[in-house]
């Protein structure tokens, strides 16, 4: 059997993420928790409150991004344990590495699909203007793989039901919303919550996305990229190990 390619692998996980796309990001559970749910969100802390528009729009589209990323993979690897066809794939042959790196795009590219439309949302309704367009894509593209990747990791869970995912996860990604300057601004965290928020994904995310609409950056750009990078990293590496484990344990 001649060896696979690199390039064989991207495009095999092309057509994973492309085949996720048609099928998972118009069902219920995906777009109740990737676009429902962090509008929703949005409106009921917003509405009536005077918030300036510096701090509302990076909110909107940070909340957006985070659920949004996340929510794809949840859906389609439960959905597909049930059919059997996750199975099937790894004796396509497709290694598991590449199956879930095309799950990580699908979620990446619908993270960055409802974030771009929170953004314009944001500048047409709100009038937010766009100062660094070079952050703010970088810090879209790092958020949407990072959440997407955290979605993997909590989708190697040993079940056929997507809700099993679902409530575990959003049993983490509520609280984040609290420390990581959405909700609450960090400055007036305690000094505990202070350093929990720097240990967040999402702080980073927000940072980057305020920087690129005109705000200031609490963390530096630099850092935030780096805190980003890593937790892609870890959250590819767990995924990958606790889908692997699981397997073995089948």
């Amino acid at each position: 059997m001649s060896k696979v390619s690199k390039l064989d692998e991207l495009s095999r996980s092309w057509a994973i993420a492309v085949k996720d796309m048609h099928i998972y990001y118009l069902k219920p559970s995906t777009l109740m928790f990737g676009v429902l749910f962090p509008f929703t969100l949005f409106l009921s802390f917003t509405v009536g409150r005077d918030i300036p528009i510096d701090r509302l729009v990076p909110m909107l589209v940070a909340q957006t991004v985070f659920w949004a990323s996340s929510s794809v993979g949840p859906t389609s690897i439960p959905l597909e344990r049930r059919l059997r066809t996750f199975e099937r794939y790894l004796s396509a042959p497709l290694s598991l590495i590449s199956l879930l790196f095309g799950k990580t795009l699908a979620g990446m590219i619908f993270g960055l699909s409802v974030s771009v439309l929170s953004l314009l949302i944001g500048i047409i309704a709100l009038g937010a203007t766009v100062t660094g367009f070079a952050t703010l894509l970088i810090g879209l593209a790092l958020s949407s793989l990072v959440f997407s990747a955290m979605g993997i990791m909590f989708a190697s869970i040993p079940t056929e039901n997507p809700g099993d995912v679902m409530m575990p996860l959003t049993s983490v990604r509520i609280p984040l919303l609290f420390i990581s300057g959405i909700f609450i601004p960090i400055s007036q965290l305690p000094p505990v919550g202070q350093v929990a928020a720097f240990m967040s994904p999402l702080t980073h995310t927000l940072d980057l996305i305020r920087a690129g609409l005109g705000g200031q950056s609490n963390f530096g750009i630099a850092v935030n990229i780096i805190i980003l990078l890593l937790y892609i990293a870890a959250f590819m590496w767990l995924g990958t190990r606790f889908n692997l484990k699981i397997m073995k344990s089948e």
